[in-house]
């Protein structure tokens, strides 16, 4: 499965940055995204959004995070991420297509957080394509989610005649670039996401502007 073999360079990038490099979520070092991981492939409700405490998930990664500045914690935490769930643990359950659907795009977003994110952003991988077929699908599920609130129609497009309407409008623009490109630009990497936005000078204005919030 692509998530697997995505985990498992997602691992040995973050053992290779250690527990205090910058990544490209704003605020975060290596060692949070270590926490975030964690705790996602751990125990997943901790993380869900309560109305009467909406900053309690960040809180929470805050404080596992605080516990890993040290390169041992920090390994431990990046290995016990990689092990996945014990046999105790109900995330054990949840394996085939559906750790493919839940997993593929948080796995290759966040490594490219990790390879992008110092002061010299390490070049895009040559990924192979049927990972990047892959990719595309499971962009193709999120795309009108992310674009939403956007005020034009959004046209998903890969260079070669893959395309996709993320979102209708009666003016659009065109995002251009790789399935990988795509997908960090739709969740949320776009100052590091290598896209082309065409359009009309006003559609593109517009578009950028809000994508800059």
């Amino acid at each position: 499965m692509w998530s697997a073999r995505e985990k498992s360079a997602l691992v040995e990038s973050l053992t290779e940055a250690g527990p205090n490099a910058p990544t490209l979520c704003e605020g975060w070092q290596t060692r949070h995204l270590a926490a975030h991981l964690l705790l996602r492939g751990q125990e997943p409700w901790r993380l869900t959004p309560l109305p009467w405490a909406p900053d309690a998930a960040d809180r929470l990664i805050d404080d596992v995070a605080d516990g890993l500045r040290e390169r041992a914690a920090y390994t431990d935490a990046v290995e016990t991420f990689a092990a996945g769930p014990d046999g105790a643990n109900p995330m054990r359950l949840v394996r085939g297509r559906a750790d493919e659907a839940m997993n593929l795009l948080e796995y290759v977003v966040h490594h490219e957080d990790v390879r992008r994110g110092g002061p010299e952003p390490l070049s895009p991988r040559e990924l192979p394509a049927p990972m990047l077929d892959d990719i595309w699908r499971r962009l193709g599920q999120f795309a009108g989610f992310a674009f939403r609130s956007a005020p034009v129609g959004v046209v998903l497009v890969v260079p070669g005649g893959r395309r996709r309407r993320a979102r209708s409008g009666a003016v659009s623009v065109a995002l251009t670039g790789g399935p990988l490109e795509q997908a960090l630009f739709a969740m949320g990497r776009r100052g590091a996401a290598q896209v082309q936005v065409t359009g009309t000078p006003d559609a593109v204005t517009a578009f950028e502007a809000w994508a800059a919030l």
